[in-house]
């Protein structure tokens, strides 16, 4: 967490001294809560509900028209999940036997976002205006894994432990938002607004081990083939608060 503090706060220093020399870039801060929660579009996987997270990051503008924008920078979010599966195991005399598995996980994501932001006029006579924003992000995810199998009934729950073998570390999603900025004079702006996330790529590494189309014993060798692909998806909506200069 100090880490990536340092780095925000670097980035920040950078790019508050660029903004004096760019009339049409304003560069700033965010940061706000998160509520993250899994989906499937194979239905192998369910959503065991929604957890909590945080996220804070620098943003860049660049303003090419008057009321349009383009919004990069570096997202960090800190999130996680609950979902849960039906794995496998072979019985010499009753053959593939299934039980459920749970996935608890928690990750730490660097993004670049590449959003298009369209903004109003000033409404009435208040230095305030509303936006809108559409685009995507891209970047690579850390995660911890617990894991819940109920095997006869009897479940048993592991340490957190990093994993980059079930989990892909490729990130990549459809973001929008919304929200209204307030101008605190020429050059500074406090803005706050909701966003929405929707991971296009699955969670799941399918190369290894191979969770995607097959049972895997705890070994990760395969054991038959599933019915349906595991697929899970991220999903995140969240509130974010900063300032722009």
């Amino acid at each position: 967490m100090k880490k990536n503090l340092l780095i925000i706060g670097l980035l920040m220093a950078m790019s508050l001294t660029v903004s004096a020399q760019n009339n049409g870039f304003a560069f700033g801060f965010k940061l706000g809560p998160n509520f993250g929660w899994t989906g499937s579009t194979t239905g192998a996987a369910v959503s065991e509900g929604a957890r909590t997270g945080f996220d804070m990051g620098v943003v860049a503008e660049y303003y090419f028209a008057e009321n349009y924008a383009i919004v990069t920078g570096v997202n960090v979010g800190f999130l996680g999940g609950h979902y849960s599966f039906t794995n496998g195991r072979m019985d010499t005399i009753t053959g593939l036997e299934t039980f459920p598995v749970d996935r608890y996980y928690k990750t730490t994501i660097y993004e670049i976002p590449l959003m298009l932001k369209m903004v109003t006029n000033e409404l009435g006579n208040l230095p305030l205006r509303v936006y809108a924003e559409v685009g995507g992000g891209i970047g690579l995810a850390a995660k911890k894994v617990k894991v819940k199998d109920a095997i006869d009934g009897a479940p048993h729950a592991d340490n957190w432990v990093t994993t980059n073998k079930e989990f892909s570390n490729l990130r990549a999603a459809l973001k929008i938002g919304a929200g209204a900025q307030y101008a605190l004079d020429e050059s500074t702006r406090l803005f706050a607004g909701v966003y929405f996330s929707h991971d296009f790529i699955n969670m799941i590494n399918y190369i290894k081990p191979d969770y995607c189309g097959n049972y895997i014993d705890v070994e990760g060798n395969k054991i038959a083939a599933r019915d349906l692909k595991l697929n899970v998806l991220q999903n995140r909506i969240g509130i974010e608060v900063g300032v722009l200069f």
